[in-house]
């Protein structure tokens, strides 16, 4: 299930950080927001799939800015996704 997880948050972490050059920002909301509407009915062994795949992503990072980055995008991504209580 972790690696689903982590595709997951992979594909969600592109659409929200690419730049406009890349992907059209209205189509990376409606994504963003397609992805939010599924997680809402994820069980809580699937969430906690996607906290452990989180807390790996934070602690893979290789330097101090990723590391931040990837810190504040896992602080909020489960929030923002509405697949917490």
């Amino acid at each position: 299930m972790k690696t689903l997880a982590k595709a997951l948050i992979e594909t969600a972490a592109f659409l929200e950080f690419s730049g406009d050059d890349v992907i059209d920002p209205d189509d990376a909301v409606r994504e963003l927001e397609g992805i939010a509407h599924t997680l809402h009915s994820a069980s809580p062994d699937e969430v906690a799939a996607i906290r452990e795949a989180l807390k790996e992503m934070v602690e893979a990072s290789q330097t101090d800015s990723a590391r931040e980055t990837a810190r504040r995008f896992s602080d909020a991504f489960l929030e923002s996704m509405g697949a917490t209580p």
